[in-house]
């Protein structure tokens, strides 16, 4: 997903440099004189390419009116406006936009311009993007959601911008996972309130019946665990094999998730899919803090 360094080597042509440097007239001069505005580096990156991940739209302009394709893929089947989308150049990205680049290509990974913003937190690249036509809730081949990557990046302003644009906070992946599951593995507690806040449903399950607070437990995400339990979450909830969250909290050796799902409600009497209570699982942890805690909860064997 990296952006692929400048190639300045003595193959790559006069144009490609100066489409890179932002140099108009040079770029002007060599087209007029029957430069191929399409011409390939090693990469297969084209002029318009090189100026719009260095945010030179003035060029992008004039390529453009030479015959530029604006849609031309490299051999990373990246485009124009996909390294000015990676790279949150705005300019690049209005003009791109204006002059009708496709926001629907994808590369051979997945990724699209838009994904690619999303997941770098570029919420004005993001607005650009959904503004011109692209659909919110437009799914890649595992299912993901633009407001997943933005999840995974935990960026408000990232989610702020997709929801505003009609995204459905509850779509699932392949996997049954939602963006409120993504967002609370990766320990982003702002995005999980907004998220939650804004039609999120908290206790939503994928298709191993995990929670966003199971998630939350068996990662160790605390702050998240909390702000889920003040938002109503399933303290007592057990996924597909019969697993409670304090259990795992336990196992996970978590003395501090563990006292926190007590403190919420959870019942330190349950059994798992083996008839074993959490009391056993601290012994066997051999953490005399965790013990303790357990067995002042009323934890038994």
């Amino acid at each position: 997903m990296e952006v692929p360094p400048l190639d300045t080597s003595a193959d790559v042509s006069y144009l490609l440099i100066a489409a890179s440097k932002g140099d108009i007239a040079t770029v002007r001069a060599l087209l007029k004189s029957g430069a191929n505005p399409n011409v390939t580096d090693t990469e297969k990156i084209t002029p318009i390419m090189y100026a719009a991940r260095k945010n030179q739209a003035e060029v992008i302009r004039e390529l453009l009116t030479h015959g530029a394709d604006i849609n031309a893929r490299d051999q990373g089947g990246w485009t124009a406006l996909m390294f000015a989308a990676k790279k949150n150049n705005l300019d690049a990205v209005k003009v791109l936009l204006e002059k009708g680049a496709d926001v629907k290509v994808r590369d051979p990974a997945g990724w699209s311009a838009l994904g690619l913003a999303a997941t770098s937190g570029y919420s004005e690249v993001v607005g650009l993007v959904i503004a011109s036509g692209f659909d919110a809730n437009i799914r890649a081949s595992d299912g993901k959601t633009v407001l997943m990557y933005a999840a995974k990046s935990g960026d408000v302003p990232t989610i702020t911008t997709i929801l505003t644009h009609g995204a459905d906070a509850n779509l699932k992946d392949k996997l049954g996972t939602t963006a409120l599951m993504i967002a609370a593995r990766e320990g982003h507690t702002p995005a999980v309130i907004y998220l939650v806040e804004h039609g999120a449903k908290v206790d939503e399950e994928d298709e191993h019946e995990w929670t966003a607070l199971t998630w939350a437990v068996e990662k160790n995400q605390a702050e998240v665990a909390k702000a889920l339990l003040e938002h109503k979450a399933d303290v007592n909830h057990k996924d597909s094999e019969g697993t409670p969250l304090l259990h795992m909290a336990v196992s996970n050796n978590a003395p501090e998730m563990a006292g926190l799902l007590l403190e919420h409600g959870a019942n330190v009497k349950t059994r798992d899919q083996y008839g074993l209570t959490a009391y056993v699982y601290a012994l066997k942890g051999q953490n005399p803090a965790m013990v303790e805690l357990i067995k002042a909860a009323g934890g038994k064997y």
